[in-house]
């Protein structure tokens, strides 16, 4: 009962806080977001689960300063720009019709991969942090659309493994407009994983800063990759679930979006 206690105390506490914050900082215009990208506004929001696995716990409160993030996957005729200007090495699926369509999110590519192609944009890949904030939103929903799933309706809201979503595989980038999160973004449930910027740690909710969190020190053995893909149950895309792989592993489950901080 004092643990319960404690922790509506703590919530009491943050809520408050973060009224005091909204009544009292002066409104500011939004930044023009560049081409194809959204703008977060910065505060605080809800992260990870309390009841979960256990690299999915606590549910503690993060802030992030502003920043922008694609609104949509990386898709395959983004990245032949890329590969064409750069002369990187393209994608392990590049010629598989499974996953080749210019609007399929890009696949097969690693981290290494991703991060070669957000520098050339000029951007990052997304924190975790930033990366689930963008998700899930302010109201600590578990999917991008809500806190429930109606099974039948995933034509109109996700990409998983056999549900009828109408793709077998990837789905276009700019598809299934009734699943985008609360800031707008599409697929950040299903479709493919995304890798983040961040080294792995199942321990690090415990110990990571309540400010603007990066990820543990690195170099560490695997990076973090969030969202699920179309492989994966209803279960295994909620916006708490974390991933993780060795940055140079390639597969047709694993994609990316860019970020870039607004200051």
């Amino acid at each position: 009962m004092n643990s319960r206690h404690s922790w509506l105390g703590r919530l009491f506490a943050f809520l408050l806080f973060s009224a005091v914050i909204l009544l009292h900082s002066p409104a500011q215009a939004q930044p023009e977001p560049p081409p194809g990208m959204i703008y977060i506004p910065q505060g605080y929001f809800q992260m990870g689960t309390s009841s979960g696995k256990e690299d999915e716990k606590p549910m503690h409160f993060v802030f992030t300063p502003g920043y922008f993030i694609d609104k949509y996957e990386v898709s395959n005729k983004d990245y032949e720009v890329f590969t064409q200007a750069t002369g990187h090495q393209s994608p392990k699926f590049w010629k598989d019709s499974r996953f080749n369509e210019p609007d399929q999110p890009v696949v097969g590519v690693s981290w290494h991969d991703a991060m070669a192609y957000a520098k050339w944009k000029g951007r990052r890949l997304p924190t975790e942090a930033e990366w689930e904030k963008a998700a899930r939103g302010n109201d600590g929903r578990l999917w991008p659309w809500g806190r429930k799933f109606d099974k039948g309706f995933n034509f109109f809201f996700v990409n998983i493994f056999g549900e009828n979503d109408n793709y077998p595989y990837t789905a276009p980038v700019d598809y299934y407009h009734s699943g985008v999160s609360p800031f707008g973004l599409y697929n950040t449930a299903g479709n493919v994983w995304e890798w983040c910027l961040d080294w792995y740690d199942k321990n690090y909710y415990r110990v990571s800063p309540e400010i603007n969190p990066e990820g543990p020190q690195g170099p560490m053995k695997m990076k973090v990759l969030r969202g699920g893909s179309w492989i994966n149950s209803i279960e295994g895309i909620k916006v708490v679930k974390r991933a993780r792989n060795f940055p140079h592993i390639k597969n047709e489950i694993y994609g990316f979006r860019t970020a870039l901080s607004s200051q």
